[in-house]
């Protein structure tokens, strides 16, 4: 009698065995999705025009990014701006900036962004490499931010800046009456919340 139950103990301990590993063997936890808030986020951008500072403000925006808590390195983002909606708190250098000269809003509605890299550098500060598309041309930006999360929602804030001959902004006819500086500053402060 002993003999023969011996082969069903057996198989019932190599199925309890095989349970074990299938349960406790590492399954690689999918990235969380986060969408970045416009109501409470905000897009700067600074240049300067005759020496002095102007700043202006993207009132419309949306992103959305796929990534690990613990592997941040391997961040995935998109982040669109609606070019016209920019806004300088006065209407003549709204008009100018939304001019051919300058982002060329009614041909160039969207300016995109797509993260390349992200990169540690201490603690809650990194570094991202990304692609910046706008008025049709594409180049790599870089930028450092703060970077804070917990398991519901993220803080990003940094800036980023780059050469505005590099998209073809602030040329044009009307740029001749104005010395407009080379770089175009980006800061930006991105409330994002984790949707799965």
């Amino acid at each position: 009698m002993f003999q023969t139950a011996k082969p069903a103990i057996l198989r019932l301990i190599c199925a309890c065995v095989l349970t074990v590993v299938v349960f406790a063997s590492p399954v690689a936890a999918e990235p969380s999705v986060w969408r970045i808030d416009p109501e409470t986020s905000s897009i700067l951008i600074t240049f300067d025009i005759d020496g002095t500072p102007r700043q202006g403000r993207f009132e419309a925006f949306k992103g959305e990014a796929r990534f690990d808590l613990a592997a941040l390195e391997d961040a995935n983002l998109k982040f669109e701006i609606e070019t016209a909606t920019i806004e300088l708190g006065e209407t003549f250098a709204t008009d100018f900036v939304k001019s051919a000269d300058w982002l060329f809003v009614e041909e160039h509605p969207i300016a995109i962004y797509e993260l390349q890299s992200l990169e540690r550098i201490e603690g809650d500060q990194f570094r991202a490499t990304g692609l910046l598309t706008m008025r049709g041309w594409t180049h790599p930006v870089t930028g450092d931010l703060t970077l804070n999360l917990d398991e519901a929602a993220g803080v990003a804030v940094g800036e980023v800046g780059f050469n505005r001959k590099d998209f073809n902004v602030g040329v044009g006819f009307s740029t001749l009456f104005v010395e407009i500086g080379p770089l175009i500053g980006v800061s930006f402060d991105l409330k994002a919340m984790r949707l799965e």
